[in-house]
């Protein structure tokens, strides 16, 4: 038996859109054999279903003007744009000068958010509500990105600096969220430690995330940018960058 030798471009292969279409045909395919262990495939039921959700949309949205689902929509908050308030009254150098920060803070807050736990919420200063789960994760992550808790820089508070995420500490975040004894936030230390994560392979990788700036995650829009042809870059190249370059975490 002659065993195959996988090469890099096997295992790149796998971080792209393609392989996720080709491995959930497999899954398919084994699972309308009845190969799978804890699930059925009924075709049979495929109408009613898509009838069910077609249902759901037009209750919720009778114009069929869908809105991405997006960490974006987290920072709308009873029709106001929490990330507009920050960024709009600025004087940004240029386009790719906002676009980094929008970068910076979309991983930092996606990468935070993971399952908060019944119990936690965040009192958010401006309506004075208590928010929980990815809501309320969402606008926690917001005001410590506005409030500089990740720049390296005073006078831009808007910015996340790797040194800063490689020192991040768990105290520092659970300030960030309101953690207390009687408010806590589960998994607060695997938080902390992924964004330190993050700030260490951030400030190795200056190739990567520090080509118009010091090393800083917003700097993927660099590296995103350059592969650009005609202003334009296809969605499966970003997914493919984005496995690739934040995977290692």
């Amino acid at each position: 038996m002659i065993a195959a030798v996988a090469t890099e471009k096997d295992a790149l292969s796998l971080l792209t859109a393609t392989a996720v279409r080709s491995r959930a045909q497999m899954m398919l395919d084994v699972g309308l054999r009845e190969g799978l262990t804890h699930f059925r495939i009924d075709l049979d039921r495929m109408e009613a279903t898509a009838d069910a959700v077609l249902a759901i949309i037009r209750k919720s949205y009778p114009s069929l003007e869908i809105p991405f689902h997006a960490r974006w929509r987290h920072f709308v908050v009873d029709g106001v744009d929490r990330w507009g308030l920050q960024a709009t009254p600025l004087s940004w150098p240029d386009r790719a000068a906002r676009a980094r920060a929008e970068f910076d803070l979309a991983i930092v807050s996606v990468l935070l958010d993971a399952g908060a736990g019944s119990a936690w919420r965040y009192r958010d200063a401006l309506s004075g509500c208590e928010i929980g789960r990815s809501e309320g994760l969402a606008l926690a992550s917001l005001d410590m990105f506005a409030n500089g808790a990740f720049s390296g820089h005073a006078d831009d508070p808007l910015r996340v600096d790797a040194d800063v995420l490689a020192g991040l500490t768990e105290a520092a975040l659970a300030r960030g969220f309101q953690v207390t004894a009687t408010n806590p936030l589960l998994g607060l230390d695997g938080r902390a430690d992924l964004l330190r994560r993050l700030g260490k392979l951030v400030a190795e990788r200056k190739d990567v995330f520090g080509i118009a700036d010091t090393p800083r995650p917003g700097g993927l829009f660099d590296h995103l940018a350059a592969q650009a042809k005609n202003d334009t870059i296809e969605a499966p190249k970003i997914l493919s960058e984005v496995l690739i370059q934040l995977g290692p975490i």
